[in-house]
């Protein structure tokens, strides 16, 4: 049953409580604008970025990954931004800044290290089938895999004591759907918060909807497929850490998994490509982490 005393009333009222604590940085707005404007560059935007040296040393040693498999190295962000495209770039961006923002905030009953470990899974295993899918810009399906959980951190930073029966429900009841538990706990869920905290930060109406209704691929009219390629990629990253990847199509919405409509071929490479990819992408994104899992 849920409780008002010290709960948002809304999921908005919460979000506006945590503005200031985790605002992106401001390059990434002024990036923002200048790929929307028609008027702009590439040196532009390369000299924006240049002014951020973590941010430019952290989109260096990301585009210079094998994910990107560049024959010869990447030493300037305007060469990255030709290489690569602007819209890919500004996915990067995004990915980068979002995990450094929120790295710095570690609520202390939360589990981080699996928080970013499942994450990181998702996030590669989002890219993965949004290119199966042959979905435009998959990039943007990495920081939807990246972000997805993070109303959870919300949770347990403004709210911690239902924070923590949340978790102690989940435990006592694996098979619950945790959106129905912060549901019936907070009137809200996760998704919800972070849709709000997409929106608030003026993302894009598709990365923000994927990350809502993420556990509700159903709902949605708009951006469908993304949210099914994010709903997919959440169940495998869950089945493949609980070692019961044979099992995960019986956790998958069937309208999400109709749509997507993989092939054994294909879920077979995603599966191993995910599994390749993500001690690399922990290690790019949150440095010396996978010593620590």
């Amino acid at each position: 049953m849920r409780s008002n005393k010290n709960i948002p009333e809304t999921v908005q009222d919460l979000v506006n409580g945590v503005e200031q604590l985790v605002s992106l940085p401001e390059v990434c707005f002024m990036v923002n604008d200048l790929v929307n404007d028609p008027n702009s560059d590439i040196t532009q935007i390369g000299s924006v970025i240049s002014q951020d040296p973590d941010l430019t040393a952290r989109l260096l040693k990301l585009v210079n990954s094998s994910f990107y498999g560049f024959d010869k190295p990447i030493d300037t962000v305007t060469r990255a931004v030709m290489v690569v495209g602007l819209r890919e770039l500004q996915h990067m961006v995004w990915a980068s800044s979002a995990v450094e923002t929120f790295s710095n905030l570690s609520p202390a009953d939360a589990n981080m290290a699996g928080f970013w470990r499942h994450s990181i899974f998702c996030a590669v295993t989002a890219r993965i089938l949004a290119r199966e899918c042959n979905i435009l810009h998959p990039e943007r399906m990495y920081v939807a895999g990246l972000l997805h959980d993070i109303g959870r951190l919300l949770i347990f930073h403004k709210l911690p004591k239902k924070a923590s029966k949340i978790i102690a429900e989940e435990r006592s009841n694996p098979d619950r759907d945790i959106a129905s538990i912060e549901n019936e706990i907070l009137g809200y869920d996760h998704a919800q918060i972070g849709m709000a905290l997409c929106n608030s930060w003026e993302l894009p109406n598709s990365l923000a909807t994927a990350i809502g209704y993420h556990h509700q691929p159903e709902l949605v009219d708009s951006f469908k497929l993304e949210t099914s390629i994010l709903h997919v990629a959440n169940v495998m990253a869950h089945a493949l850490e609980m070692g019961d990847e044979e099992k995960f199509q019986e956790r998958t919405n069937a309208v999400a998994w109709e749509l997507l409509n993989l092939t054994d071929d294909a879920i077979k490479r995603t599966l191993q490509e995910a599994v390749m990819q993500f001690l690399e992408a922990l290690e790019l994104l949150l440095p010396g982490a996978s010593q620590r899992i």
